[in-house]
């Protein structure tokens, strides 16, 4: 690829910040010269900084727009993502493991800086989860080791990091981000958008099709095979409360979201188990998971993320497959959406 993913993702922001005001954002340059981007804390940030935001954490590699989706009973806005490179797009850009964890300031982080911070320690299970995680068959990758499966080297003087938090990062969290990136602080872009906010539910039904590939590259499929991604989930609406928030920018994408792929693959057996596996069975809303989990994001069980609907189409044999369905009714209820009689 001729640009790496920060180079890419530059060029959206670039364009992101000449339209500030319109967009509802605030950019700010910290004491050791980052740029901070403030897209819902101070600020009220919008539907289309959102979209600029899902862009940028893909590294530049997926469209992404808007279309409202009619429900029967109701109608949501939902966030379309496509990308003929969806592997680098999603567990390159977009996957969120990363935990940016400095005294008391937390972030989940994601985006193209990813790609430059590969020796970051990541969170692990405790050792029963482990083992469950285990006997599951699940398996779980450094960011080293993703980026080897995919074969991309990162060569860029410049990265940039989403922060889903609901506090603007200190000036020494901007200094370890940089150094875990090995690259000068002044070179740093920070987007920063709580769960509770516009841009956060944007963003965050943006990562779709990451969570449907991210699903499958647990239970051990070879993710390299998926050449192609599409999908859509709907944009939540926004609650006040984190635990909630997050309970429904998830299930959001649980019960709603919708998930499409091209594979090369060998073997249609094992392809029709692993897309069995993808949906969630359990009906829950996450925001239970959540709380039962202390409200910490890295404790939440990785089974838990998974789209509503997956289908996989194989092009070795011509043969697709397909699993989950969109629960229209749990969605209305988890997201908040109530009839007037």
């Amino acid at each position: 690829m001729s640009l790496s993913m920060n180079e890419k993702a530059m060029l959206i922001v670039q364009e992101m910040l000449t339209r500030d005001d319109e967009l509802g954002i605030k950019a700010y340059r910290s004491p050791c010269g980052a740029t901070v981007i403030d897209c819902g804390i101070n600020v009220r940030g919008s539907v289309d900084a959102g979209i600029y935001v899902a862009r940028i954490t893909a590294g530049g590699l997926a469209d992404v727009y808007i279309q409202t989706i009619d429900y029967g009973e109701f109608a949501l806005p939902c966030v379309h993502v496509s990308s003929s490179h969806p592997i680098l797009a999603t567990l390159g850009g977009q996957l969120g493991d990363w935990e940016v964890r400095d005294g008391e300031y937390f972030a989940i982080g994601s985006g193209p800086a990813r790609a430059l911070a590969l020796d970051r320690e990541i969170p692990r299970p405790v050792d029963a989860k482990r083992e469950n995680y285990r006997r599951m068959g699940f398996i779980t990758y450094t960011p080293r080791e993703i980026f080897e499966k995919i074969g991309h080297i990162e060569v860029c003087d410049e990265a940039i990091i989403s922060l889903e938090t609901s506090e603007l990062p200190p000036d020494k969290t901007l200094r370890m981000i940089a150094e875990e990136c090995g690259i000068e602080p002044a070179k740093l872009y920070a987007f920063v958008a709580p769960t509770s906010s516009i841009v956060g539910s944007v963003q965050i039904a943006s990562r779709v099709v990451e969570v449907g590939i991210h699903k499958l590259a647990l239970l051990g499929f070879d993710f390299t095979k998926i050449f192609f991604g599409s999908g859509y989930a709907p944009i939540a609406p926004v609650h006040p409360d984190l635990a909630e928030a997050m309970g429904r920018t998830n299930d959001a994408i649980r019960y709603g979201g919708v998930t499409y792929y091209k594979t090369d693959y060998l073997d249609d057996e094992q392809l029709e188990e692993f897309v069995a596996k993808v949906p969630p069975r359990d009906g829950r809303s996450f925001a239970e998971i959540f709380r039962e989990a202390a409200q910490g994001f890295y404790d939440v069980d990785l089974s838990a993320f998974a789209p509503a609907v997956i289908t996989v189409s194989n092009i070795k044999t011509g043969n697709s497959f397909t699993a989950g369905r969109v629960n229209k009714e749990l969605l209305k209820v988890l997201v908040g959406i109530s009839n007037i009689k």
